[in-house]
């Protein structure tokens, strides 16, 4: 079949319709001519004889929405997407409603990489930079991925030049705007997959910006990790981070707007289960680690920077616990510079400097760093870890071979892995 061509085949249709319903796959549908986002369905029951559907949604319609409502619809079956608009009859049941069959169907295009649904409970969320001047920063929770390009809500946005928060605003985005580093964080353990890629579509309704972005370019342990984490899905859905719904993934086609048409779009279902503890597999305890790793950490010498308070208290409990036990404080920079300077014979290996003393005055930990840019340059190339109370994403961003972030609530595997890292640069 033709990439264009109506269908009105009555026999094709129902084959179609009877696909959805055994392979549980969601499909979006959409008020014809609304600004809103879609709605997340899946298909219950299709009557040839009286032409009509049952759909099951993830959240309501609005009950002053009128019968013979059209609403857009768009599926894949067979490894081809089709689009059609069918009319509202009437609610069915909890969260199940019935359509009448669309007059026709509009083969679209093939598809070519399976699409994968994310919810925001699966804690896999992006962090991203544009190549704008100034350059600006986006987070927010990861909706969909393939292998060709992703989509994920745009819950912050940070002008990364001063660290200023800026509201994201739709006029801001375009197609074809640059991403030159992609982070998308929680897919395995604590490993992340690092890309480049640029937006494709972007859509904004209920005082929310989605973002579909496709990839441009990925390393090889990148692309390995991207396929091993999807391959877990397609054994066992919500394999990443706890139970999901038993449906298959759904398709999309390289250089296509990973966003359109996206169940994904829409807010999370009703009914979702929690996260089951310890899904994560756990990091290797202290006395596990390779022997030379445990070496390196206790003979490495660090200073810390932060008020004698129970936040640096904390600190230390989590860089003991990390297997560092080599640590002086500070309370200011100018004191630790001064440290740094008399540590001839033993030097000082790694910097740690505490954030929330400069966010008093409401800085974002982005402006804090900023803030404190020109008091770092007076220790060279000495390696530099910012902490803070929470994980910040936006951190992420200023990620150098010589510069990290860890969060007090972090566990003590994450503090390991990211100050093994710049002690060995």
């Amino acid at each position: 079949m033709a990439i264009g061509e109506q269908v009105r085949d009555r026999e094709f249709l129902a084959q179609a319709f009877q696909e959805l319903i055994v392979s549980e796959e969601e499909f979006p549908i959409k008020v014809e001519g609304a600004k809103t986002l879609p709605y997340s369905a899946t298909l219950r029951v299709s009557e040839p004889e009286r032409q009509e559907l049952v759909v099951k949604l993830f959240r309501p319609l609005p009950p002053a929405l009128a019968m013979g409502a059209w609403f857009d619809l768009v599926f894949a079956v067979q490894g081809k997407r089709y689009e059609g608009r069918m009319p509202l009859v009437g609610r069915e049941g909890y969260l199940q409603y019935r359509f009448k069959w669309p007059q026709s169907l509009l083969s679209s295009d093939r598809r070519l990489w399976k699409r994968y649904p994310f919810r925001p409970r699966e804690n896999v969320y992006v962090t991203a930079q544009d190549n704008g001047i100034p350059s600006h920063g986006y987070s927010g929770p990861l909706t969909n991925l393939s292998l060709g390009g992703f989509c994920f809500r745009v819950d912050r946005m940070l002008r990364l030049e001063d660290g200023m928060p800026v509201r994201p605003w739709a006029n801001y985005f375009e197609n074809g705007r640059v991403l030159p580093m992609i982070r998308i964080h929680g897919l395995d353990r604590d490993e992340i997959v690092e890309a480049r890629g640029n937006t494709v579509r972007f859509l904004e309704a209920d005082s929310e910006i989605h973002l579909a972005v496709q990839f441009q370019g990925m390393d090889e342990d990148a692309r390995t990790l991207l396929t091993r984490a999807l391959a877990a899905r397609d054994r066992k859905p919500g394999a990443v981070a706890g139970p999901r719904p038993a449906h298959g993934p759904r398709t999309t086609r390289l250089g296509a707007a990973p966003g359109e048409d996206d169940a994904g779009l829409g807010p999370e279902g009703e009914g979702e289960a929690e996260a089951e503890a310890g899904s994560q597999v756990a990091e290797p305890a202290e006395g596990e680690l390779d022997p030379l790793r445990q070496l390196d950490r206790r003979t490495a010498r660090l200073l810390l920077v932060a008020p004698d308070d129970p936040g640096r208290e904390a600190a230390v409990r989590q860089l003991q616990a990390a297997g560092f036990w080599r640590l002086e404080t500070a309370g200011e920079l100018f004191t630790a510079f001064d440290l740094v300077k008399k540590a001839v014979d033993a030097p000082i290996r790694l910097l740690l400097v505490d954030l929330e003393p400069n966010r008093k005055e409401g800085l974002e930990p982005v402006g804090a760093v900023r803030h404190m840019e020109p008091l770092l340059r007076s220790f060279g190339t000495l390696p530099v870890v910012f902490l803070t109370q929470v994980q910040d994403p936006m951190l992420e961003l200023l990620d150098k071979p010589g510069m990290g972030a860890v969060a007090l609530e972090n566990p003590a595997a994450r503090w390991g892995k990211v100050l093994d890292r710049l002690l060995k640069s």
